[in-house]
């Protein structure tokens, strides 16, 4: 600090690298600001299309499930054995139906099990035999829809054997007279809509959808969410689920199930009944916001620094005149008139060669007038000496001791020219 207050060269230098720093900062966080703005509506934007896209795949996952349903309880097979079944004949038909149940779950991945109900919804034949004579109420858990009913909204519940989420679809068997002969029932899993939700093409390294839908009054994921997580938790929660549970759609930037910070899309789906939610870790998605920060501070600190350097040594050229200047009044302060350190700044055609020129005129001025005054602070004392010698030696005069000597000197003169006249 105390070389900032002595040195003009510090104190310039100084006051524009702080001047940098300041500029650079500000250009930092606008820059940052403004990339994390735009970031943010980018991010939006790719989860709204991830959204949009798997909503459509999920609407058309349930609707080919819903079909597939129907087709099964329309087929020749499914009405002659059903007949077959009620009325307890002995008939090959029974046998064609449970070898076209095992082939659709064969074929079909999505299909756990096919069964045929009583309108009492009895089980009388089933893909899986252990489910044969049980109970499967048509409401609750099971999701019950008529042929030409297109707005079906799925009821998914968690399967007590198989610990996952899971959709039973039932339709009715029709006769020729159009007439409820009996249920089909399919019992589906969800792993195929799990894996189209956990897809993450164009979501980065930290994006994630999942489903997630309330049962008897509690938050339970669908899909979607990492094996490390448990799906069957029921206290899943954050402003993004419980605002789509509520039946809202929206974005913002809020913690997710697991405190994280993350910017989230959330839609109740009406179709299937349950919350779409987007989300990708606010950490991914403004990185590059910040590494552009980073890197502008660096630059700007890097050229900020270069540029001080080079400032310092071009003030301190254009500074070596005031430099001399300086040592010359130094020098004349001290009493040494010396001009020499002027011969190279006086012929110079800028402001310093004029300052030379004027500092160097007032120099001789001032030496002239110094020479001149001691020359008359010289003949002063000389003037003074004199003066007091004759003002000493007139107080001598004035004495009477004085008085009394000259006065018997006069007498001895006197005597001494009185022997030696020719008259005495």
């Amino acid at each position: 600090m105390k070389l900032l207050r002595k040195s003009l060269l510090f104190q310039l230098a100084g006051s524009f690298y702080i001047l940098s720093l300041i500029t650079l900062s500000v250009v930092a966080v606008t820059a940052y600001n403004r990339a994390r703005a735009h970031l943010k509506n980018s991010v939006f934007e790719r989860l709204d299309v991830a959204v949009s896209l798997k909503d459509h795949e999920l609407e058309q996952w349930f609707d080919n499930q819903r079909r597939d349903a129907i087709l099964l309880a329309n087929l020749p097979e499914t009405k002659e054995g059903i007949e077959a079944v009620t009325s307890n004949s002995e008939g090959d038909e029974s046998e064609v139906l449970n070898d076209l149940f095992q082939e659709v779950v064969t074929l079909k991945p999505d299909i756990d099990e096919v069964s045929i109900l009583t309108t009492g919804g009895i089980v009388l034949l089933s893909s899986d035999p252990s489910r044969e004579g049980r109970y499967l109420g048509l409401g609750n858990t099971t999701t019950y829809f008529e042929p030409d009913e297109t707005n079906v909204i799925p009821t998914i519940y968690q399967s007590s054997h198989a610990e996952k989420p899971r959709v039973t679809l039932a339709t009715p068997i029709l006769d020729s007279d159009n007439q409820r002969q009996g249920a089909l029932a399919t019992s589906l899993n969800l792993d195929a809509v799990d894996q189209l939700i956990r897809e993450r093409t164009g979501l980065g390294e930290t994006g994630e959808t999942y489903l997630v839908n309330r049962g008897t009054g509690e938050n339970r994921f669908i899909s979607g969410v990492d094996s490390s997580n448990d799906l069957s938790r029921d206290t899943t929660s954050s402003q993004g689920i419980n605002k789509a549970l509520n039946g809202e759609s929206g974005r913002g930037m809020y913690e997710n199930y697991e405190g994280v910070p993350v910017i989230g899309i959330y839609q109740w789906v009406d179709h299937s009944g349950v919350a779409l939610i987007a989300e990708i870790s606010q950490e991914e998605a403004f990185r590059p916001a910040r590494t552009l920060a980073r890197e502008i501070i660096y630059i700007g600190f890097g050229v900020a620094t270069l540029m001080l350097i080079l400032i310092v040594l071009l003030a301190r050229q254009l500074a070596k005149p005031i430099l001399a200047m300086t040592t010359t009044a130094t020098k004349i302060e001290n009493g040494e008139f010396d001009l020499n350190a002027l011969e190279g700044i006086k012929f110079r055609l800028d402001e310093l060669g004029d300052l030379a020129r004027v500092f160097e005129n007032m120099a001789n001025k001032i030496h002239a007038r110094e020479h001149q005054l001691k020359q008359e602070i010289t003949e002063l004392r000389i003037e003074i000496d004199q003066q007091k010698k004759e003002e000493e030696v007139k107080e001598i005069v004035e004495t009477d001791f004085f008085q009394d000597l000259e006065n018997k000197a006069q007498s001895l003169r006197k005597r001494k020219h009185s022997k030696n006249s020719p008259n005495s």
